[in-house]
């Protein structure tokens, strides 16, 4: 259906926007990018690190930015468990080379998203700042029609949601649905990895996440040669309006206290330690954990509005897979716009309904891995309590592609295979 690729709008200039912008322009597919903010710009820390593993770095990669991303990330394969007395009891693969074609990366945000805003300035995408989404004016059958907070208003023959956890896009396609607060926050800030004493007989390797009483402690490289180290655990928190929370993440000192004060400091191995003794405060970050209520529908009533990213499916950052997900959204949606372009035989309306629910799918079953994954964070005589297959166990000796799941999803053999069997009916 041409109609519904003659112009694209995408409300959200973050990384989910930015990545489906590029999927657009590279097939072919006018698109406008509208961000909230003035500028792009921010302070390297200012949003804290991302990990990639494979499948985002397969969409990446042929975004023609992988070579560049490369050299800003810290590049590993494991993410290692160790229990209270800092011993390792198990390894979880976020990328592996030999089996999976690429290492796991960890880069800052802000670093990511610069590398996709240049590609898109390269490219000549339009980039349009101090756009705030307000409402949809009108929808029909081909197109839609919405405004800003400046009054000023655009049509496009589909507007994409990229707009995150805090979606004002998901209010006209999901009216009736709230985000909702888990409870916790993860306190992160960034350590000088020099500043860590780090025992020379408990064969620390990095990222690792350290099981105590207290709860689980992470400690993960940044930049390239790994000379800083993200610091951080999780507290609990009351819920907090926007305001609420900025007020909390405006008060560093108090946050800082909370992380010094708020756990029984004895119950830390003296590497934890070494980490609270002098927080930067600057590299203060608060990750407040929501979410989304399954959604019977991400797209409009008339199909002119789809959401996708966390403004679709919030999941929590355990398996840190956040944004290699919303590239998957991205570029699902994009092969099937492209398809609808090259075949008008093929309904709209199925299209959408496919997309959906592959990317439903696959996130139901991340969040099967989630929460076993949350279950591998508990104190190992609380692990012992549950069932196997509670608790992830790496049986990669067994099964190498015990993984294969997540990091080769072949999307765009899916794709394929969807619309030949929609042209052969």
């Amino acid at each position: 259906m041409e109609s519904s690729t003659r112009n694209v709008a995408i409300i959200g200039g973050g990384l989910a926007g930015m990545a489906m912008a590029l999927a657009l322009h590279q097939l072919s597919i006018p698109c406008t990018v509208y961000e909230a903010r003035s500028t792009h710009s921010a302070s390297q820390t200012s949003s804290g690190a991302v990990m990639l593993s494979p499948n985002a770095l397969r969409i990446l990669d042929g975004f023609g930015v992988y070579p560049e991303l490369q050299k800003k990330s810290y590049a590993f394969e494991y993410v290692y468990y160790k229990d209270a007395d800092e011993q390792t009891v198990d390894r979880y693969p976020l990328g592996e080379e030999s089996r999976f074609g690429y290492k796991a990366l960890r880069v800052y945000r802000q670093e990511l998203l610069d590398i996709l805003y240049n590609a898109c300035f390269e490219r000549k995408i339009a980039v349009h700042f101090n756009k705030k989404f307000t409402k949809v004016l009108l929808e029909n059958d081909t197109s839609v029609s919405f405004a800003f907070d400046d009054s000023t208003t655009a049509t496009a023959s589909l507007l994409i949601g990229a707009d995150g956890i805090h979606s004002k896009v998901r209010e006209l396609v999901a009216p009736n649905v709230q985000k909702k607060f888990m409870g916790l926050t993860a306190l992160t800030w960034e350590t000088p990895t020099k500043q860590l004493r780090i025992p020379e007989d408990k064969d620390y390797k990095f990222p690792v996440s350290v099981l105590t009483s207290n709860g689980v402690f992470v400690l993960a490289p940044q930049k390239p040669d790994g000379s800083a180290m993200l610091s951080g655990t999780q507290f609990p928190f009351e819920d907090q309006t926007r305001e609420g929370w900025d007020r909390l993440m405006a008060d560093k000192q108090g946050l800082i206290d909370r992380v010094r004060k708020g756990k029984n400091m004895d119950a830390w191995p003296d590497i934890i330690k070494s980490a609270m003794e002098d927080i930067n405060a600057d590299s203060l970050n608060m990750w407040v954990f929501y979410s989304i209520p399954r959604l019977e529908s991400w797209t409009s009533e008339k199909r002119r509005v789809a959401i996708l990213g966390d403004a679709a499916h919030a999941i929590p950052p355990t398996t840190g897979q956040g944004a290699s997900q919303a590239f998957e959204d991205v570029t699902a949606l994009a092969l099937l716009l492209s398809t609808l372009k090259e075949n008008a035989e093929i309904k709209w309306e199925d299209a959408l309904d496919f997309w959906q629910k592959i990317r439903q799918d696959r996130i139901d079953d991340l969040l099967v891995l989630t929460k076993q994954l949350n279950n591998k964070r508990l104190p190992l005589e609380k692990q012992k309590q549950l069932s196997k297959g509670e608790v992830w166990v790496d049986e990669s000796a067994e099964n190498p592609d015990q993984m294969g799941w997540l990091y080769t999803p072949k999307i765009e053999d899916k794709v394929k295979a969807w619309a030949d069997g929609k042209l052969k009916q």
